[in-house]
């Protein structure tokens, strides 16, 4: 694991292959995360694999226990989103903080990571996916929102990719109700997060989780 970081963090420019690729972010991955505990594998031409990291969400200083999935897409990137400008990081992957890796949120996962190649679209902070039905059994809102990690190692993982001199963005992956939904479209999407805050938003995705609006 440490001979493909420091290949990662060289700062070589000579052009890549794939699998080469593949290895690097799982480098990346890795020096942050661990190892993971299940690599959920995709045999399609893009191939975009879906790892899966143990991590206990309580922070070290506090007690108790709170076991979760950081769930991490290794391959979305490799190919640039269609559509991206400006100031836009044109490659991503997505993270989702779950219970458990199921074979449900996994194929969301996978499906949102093709997505903008599907669509010839692109993926950015505060972009939403409105669907036309609840996509996770057990929850009732439809909308997948993207956010940025701000837990410290997920930050550092999404500060060291690139590729061919492309930044890439690590997306999280959140489900948020009609009426969320709304809030955003209406006054913007800081009061939306806003409410996170006040109300102790959990870093897990709860299909069960109540609308704060």
């Amino acid at each position: 694991m440490l001979s493909r970081l420091a290949k990662l963090m060289s700062g070589s420019r000579e052009p890549s292959h794939p699998a080469d690729l593949y290895q690097q972010r799982l480098a990346s991955y890795e020096s942050e995360l661990g190892e993971p505990e299940h690599t959920f594998t995709d045999n399609t031409e893009r191939r975009i694999d879906i790892h899966a990291f143990g991590r206990d969400f309580v922070p070290v200083c506090q007690e108790g226990s709170d076991e979760g999935y950081v769930l991490l897409t290794n391959g979305m990137s490799e190919q640039r989103m269609p559509g991206a400008y400006g100031n836009a990081k044109p490659r991503a992957e997505l993270m989702w903080y779950v219970r458990e890796p199921t074979r449900e949120i996994c194929a969301n996962l996978r499906w949102l990571a093709n997505l903008p190649f599907i669509d010839t679209t692109w993926f950015g902070f505060g972009h939403r996916v409105a669907l036309p039905i609840p996509p996770v059994t057990g929850t009732e809102f439809q909308t997948f929102l993207f956010l940025t990690p701000v837990i410290e190692p997920d930050k550092r993982i999404a500060e060291a990719l690139e590729i061919a001199d492309d930044p890439v963005e690590i997306l999280t992956v959140h489900l948020i109700s009609h009426q969320e939904l709304a809030l955003i479209k209406s006054e913007s999407l800081d009061p939306f997060l806003d409410l996170l805050d006040e109300n102790d938003y959990p870093p897990i995705f709860d299909p069960a989780r109540k609308s704060y609006v």
